[in-house]
């Protein structure tokens, strides 16, 4: 029997730790959306396979962080209040709720595109054992203790480094590597990467992030990337028609590539940089799934400005807010109506193409065990075997509006829907 809880609301936590076991930020520790779990579930339904599922009162789309015994999430209450709230990760009971501020989603599009989908609390957290770390739509960025959820430090970002003008409002998350905490803003106001003291929050590092673009196309909701490749680590962060690396340590920008601009006036950038085995992957907007979307592949291996150094293009069936993931030198992706294809990273050529879901598929996809989880917003999660098949190993549906990207920790599937998150282990349960 699936246990239910009632939970008054939440905010993320993730622990920033690279083990297995654990997935301490937005699409795992380095955002590639790889796990080396095993065992991991194909099928399950509300009446199977569900270890625990919490329904929520306030509403997010961040996605879940997993510690070694905590879940955490991140939401807003109908009254605007902005809340962390951390979960035992084997029971689902709410171990701690917090208020740390109140505030609406600054956007400027219509509420009608984004509404249900898109508040203050679509920005992941990110967290250890010890701290938590959460970005909201509002500007602000908050640590916490883990255990007591007193307030470390805070900034308002909108207040220190300018106000967002973006249509659909702040949605990116940070990304934390080493004791260093990345923060990409991307609007046709601010736009600027800084890194902060993860402790103290104090700024280390600022650079200025203006690139040509115009109309819709200034505006990113992407989150950074970090790949660590032969020639040592690489910040990438892709928006403005463009992608570009920095070192960590020092802001100094290593390459630069244009490519990314498509005939539409709403030409923003979503889905976030993929990297493997040298080979950077970036994919434009594609509004609608009006065919005006592509991906570029670009090497992470020069330096200065590599817009001429594309290594291929493909400008078919692309996604609009879903990344792609790489393994094993192949490329997976979705497209917002459910068609799934598979390119080889280095060619670029297709290894195999076909529909999967009606979708929309909004959810950035993930892996583990052999296994592609790609997550439609409706509720379907459809599982692929990796590999030049494409083989679907199961078709799996949830109650719910699932924005939010999958969560894999010590053999469970977290999935965290707009007003509830399940844990998923596909293990058969005894009705109680």
């Amino acid at each position: 029997m699936i246990r239910t809880t009632c939970l008054l609301c939440l905010l993320f936590v993730i622990p920033f730790n690279a083990s297995a076991d654990t997935w301490p930020q937005f699409r795992g520790s380095r955002g590639d959306g790889v796990s080396n779990e095993k065992k991991l579930p194909a099928s399950w339904s509300e009446e199977s396979g569900v270890k625990w599922s919490v329904e929520l009162s306030g509403q997010g789309n961040s996605s879940p962080a997993i510690t070694a015994r905590r879940v955490d999430l991140t939401t807003q209450m109908k009254d605007n209040s902005l809340v962390v709230a951390s979960l035992d990760r084997k029971s689902g009971k709410v171990l701690r709720q917090t208020k740390v501020g109140k505030g609406v989603l600054d956007a400027k599009g219509p509420q009608n595109l984004y509404a249900h989908r898109h508040n203050a609390a679509t920005s992941s957290p990110i967290a250890d054992d010890d701290h938590i770390w959460a970005f909201f739509g509002t500007g602000l960025l908050v640590c916490l203790d883990a255990k007591s959820h007193d307030i470390v430090w805070n900034r308002n970002m909108v207040k220190e480094y300018g106000a967002y003008n973006i249509t659909f409002g702040m949605g990116s998350s940070p990304r934390l590597y080493g004791n260093l905490l990345y923060v990409a803003c991307m609007t046709k106001g601010a736009s600027y990467v800084v890194a902060l003291n993860k402790k103290t929050g104090n700024e280390v590092w600022k650079s200025n992030r203006r690139l040509p673009a115009k109309d819709d196309g200034p505006d990113a909701y992407s989150t950074p990337v970090i790949y660590e490749g032969a020639n040592g680590p690489q910040l990438l962060v892709s928006g403005s028609d463009h992608i570009n690396a920095y070192d960590p340590k020092s802001g100094r920008q290593l390459w630069v590539s244009s490519g990314l601009t498509i005939e539409s006036p709403f030409g923003r950038i979503i889905a976030s940089p993929v990297a493997y085995d040298g080979i950077v992957v970036a994919t434009t907007g594609n509004p609608g799934g009006a065919g005006k979307g592509h991906i570029i592949a670009v090497p992470a291996t020069r330096t200065g400005n590599v817009s001429e150094a594309l290594l291929w293009k493909y400008a078919k069936t692309t996604p609009d807010s879903s990344t792609p993931i790489c393994v094993n030198g192949k490329l997976y992706m979705i497209t917002d109506n459910g068609v799934a294809t598979c390119l080889d990273l280095r060619s670029g050529d297709v290894v195999w193409q076909k529909r999967i879901g009606q979708g929309p598929f909004h959810a950035s996809a993930v892996s583990g065990d052999g296994k592609i989880y790609f997550q439609s917003a409706s509720g379907g999660c459809v599982v692929v075997q990796i590999g030049e098949s494409g083989k679907i190993l199961g078709t799996n549906r949830l109650q719910g509006s699932f924005y939010s990207t999958p969560a894999i920790s010590d053999g469970v599937i977290y999935l965290r829907a707009y007003e509830r998150i399940v844990a998923v282990d596909g293990r058969q349960r005894r009705a109680q």
